[in-house]
Formats: C-alpha cells, sequence, structure tokens
C-alpha cells in the first residue's frame, strides 16, 4: 500500500497547435490551465505527511518562472521567432503543445525538483478547461 498527496496549482497561458493538425486550436488561444500533481510514498514521515504541501510549491515557482503567461509552440511553429523577437514569454515543445505534452513536461519537471526525496510523482492532470483535461502517470 501506498500513501498519496495531490496538490492543485494553476496558471495562464496561451498556446497553438499546428503540427499536423487543422482544427481551431490551430489558432492563437488562451487557456486557464489547472495543474493536479500527485505524489506518493510508501511510508509517512516522522511528522506523518508523504510530504509537507509547501514543498510541493517548488513546482509552482517552476511553473510562474517558465509557463505562467507564457505562449506554449511547437518548437519548430513559425510564429516562435516572432515572439522571441518581441521579448514576450515562449516556452517550446517537441511537437504539438497539447495538454498531454504539457502534462509530460510538468511531471518530467517534478520528477527533477523532487528526485532526491522519498517520494515519487505519480501523476500529473493537465486541465486545459473545466471539462477537458489529460494526465500523464508511471
Amino acid at each position: 500500500m501506498r500513501y498519496s498527496v495531490c496538490k492543485t496549482l494553476t496558471f495562464e497561458a496561451a498556446h497553438r497547435l499546428l503540427k499536423d493538425y487543422s482544427g481551431k486550436c490551430s489558432n492563437n488561444h488562451g487557456h486557464s490551465w489547472v495543474v493536479d500533481i500527485e505524489v506518493e510514498a510508501e511510508q509517512l514521515d516522522e511528522k506523518g505527511m508523504v510530504v509537507d504541501f509547501s514543498e510541493l510549491k517548488r513546482l509552482k515557482q517552476w511553473i510562474d518562472d517558465t509557463l505562467d503567461h507564457s505562449t506554449i509552440l511547437w518548437e519548430k511553429d513559425p510564429m516562435c521567432d516572432y515572439i522571441r523577437n518581441s521579448g514576450q514569454r515562449i516556452f517550446v515543445t517537441q511537437g504539438n503543445p497539447t495538454s498531454e505534452v504539457i502534462a509530460r513536461v510538468i511531471f518530467e519537471k517534478a520528477q527533477e525538483l523532487f528526485a532526491n526525496e522519498r517520494i515519487r510523482v505519480s501523476s500529473v492532470v493537465v486541465h486545459e478547461t473545466c471539462t477537458s483535461r489529460a494526465a500523464y502517470k508511471k
């Protein structure tokens, strides 16, 4: 048996889907993104916790510094140069910046941030709207 806790984080960002995609999401548009990160541990710590929720703020800081109020684009999107040259915040992904890809990016960063801890990142769920979400799990 394992214990787990989940922390909900938020950020604002725009994106568009371009690679092999022709739907209306190929237009630049924004979301109020919601991220649920779940971490787990085999045993509780001496305080009776999986982890102090405040420790998960390290991921929130990375999100605020990197993704919040940015434009998230595929690395080959021609709009990348315009965004960079105008001095705006940009985050590039390999492949379309779908909710699935953004969930994986955040999961991998969380794994890196908590690599030397006794906790393990078990899932990241990214909500791009109140009715649509994607998850990345190990």
